[in-house]
């Protein structure tokens, strides 16, 4: 997961220098409205600063200002507050409120070196939080940072490695809670491959802990390595499934290995046949959103570091559409999707001459609502809804 971003930050994009961020001038704390149905956005520079930021879907702008974080960050809104997901070198997680321009009210650290991945919350007093660089899971109370203990994970990670030392880490990343229920996606990759890449070492785990008595209930054995991404709850063919993105090998070691995989939660099982392969996409895919049965959008990078963006059909796996295509010569990726409650494809564009967040119109044949990216100033890297999921 490091190796990705690593890849995405330094590979993908221009090097760029950029000075500190400085918190926003006061003026800014009345220019950017708590609204129902605006779109977190964590931005960054790819260096040394990033920025969150609040776009209006309705007006199609970005407000000015908001506050300084992590160039390595991801965001989850829960509660009435965000949070924001400082990843390494930072390893904090930072508590904004919405209703003082999404100001920062607290700041709690994960643990040096640690590379907090993702939260999720089980109630007002109690939130996980996967660290990528541990064997443990954290659980703290998110009212107040304080720590409620850990559960040890490493012995779920890999057995064997390339190198004949495994690097004793499960790599755990996107989480969800589902009832009382929490599922944890475990990459378990490699670190001591003689590469350097982090390959896949075998099979990937999805973990189901119960919320009450944080016991590991269960593990169910990913058909495809290496889950990326946070999965995406939603209704799919009648009934409950998480879907999630899993491109197996990919990068410098990109192979045509992967799929976008359902489990389905009434059986605890994966469906037998995947949403979306590699080989029909021709990539790797690296984030996922689904809107219904037969419509999908993929994020995909393929071996020459071509990007595009895809449409296709859940129920068949076939490529309906490709709506954006960046080739490798440009400084950019598709960072993150984001499906609105108001049927609109958000899509993260990080090009450094003209960054900023596209919008696509799921109900109308994915028309393209912003003939420019709306800009956010910085490269978006995440998105996200600002309202209880």
């Amino acid at each position: 997961m490091r190796f990705r971003r690593i890849l995405i930050g330094l590979l993908l994009f221009a090097s760029i220098d950029c000075e500190d961020i400085k918190r926003p001038p006061l003026y800014s704390l009345f220019l950017t409205p708590n609204i129902s149905g605006n779109i977190g956005v964590v931005t960054t520079d790819f260096s040394s600063s990033g920025r969150f930021k609040v776009l209006n879907p309705d007006l199609k702008v970005s407000y000015p200002g908001l506050t300084p974080i992590h160039s390595d960050a991801v965001g989850r809104y829960y509660n009435g507050k965000v949070y924001i997901i400082n990843r390494l070198n930072r390893d904090s997680v930072q508590v904004l409120d919405p209703d003082l321009a999404f100001q920062t009210e607290a700041e709690w650290s994960m643990g040096a070196g640690t590379n907090p991945g993702d939260i999720e919350f089980a109630g007002p007093n109690k939130a996980y939080v996967s660290l990528y660089n541990s064997r443990f899971l954290k659980i703290i109370n998110p009212s107040n940072g304080a720590s409620l203990g850990a559960l040890d994970l490493g012995g779920y990670s890999e057995t064997t490695s390339t190198s004949g030392i495994p690097d004793g880490l499960p790599e755990m990343s996107g989480m969800k809670i589902v009832g009382n229920s929490l599922f944890v996606c475990l990459e378990r990759l490699d670190r001591n491959d003689p590469s350097g890449y982090f390959p896949p070492s075998g099979v990937s785990y999805l973990l189901e802990i119960d919320i009450v008595s944080d016991t590991v209930l269960a593990v169910y054995h990913f058909p495809f390595a290496n889950p990326v991404g946070k999965p995406q709850l939603l209704n799919l063919f009648g009934e409950p499934h998480l879907v999630i993105a899993t491109p197996n090998r990919l990068g410098y070691i990109s192979a045509l290995d992967g799929a976008i995989v359902a489990f389905q939660l009434s059986t605890r099982s994966f469906r037998a046949n995947p949403l979306y392969l590699e080989t029909t996409a021709g990539g790797d895919l690296m984030v996922v959103q689904i809107a219904n049965d037969h419509l999908g959008y993929a994020s995909v990078l393929d071996a020459s570091f071509n990007k595009t963006l895809q449409a296709f059909d859940p129920s068949t796996g076939v490529k309906s559409a490709t709506l954006l295509y960046i080739p490798s010569s440009f400084d950019a990726s598709l960072s993150a999707l984001l499906l609105g409650s108001d049927r609109i494809l958000y899509v993260a564009n990080t090009e450094f001459t003209r960054p900023g967040v596209s919008m696509f119109d799921t109900s109308n044949g994915n028309s393209l609502l912003t003939p420019l990216p709306i800009s956010v100033d910085l490269q978006p890297f995440d998105l996200f809804k600002l309202q209880e999921n």
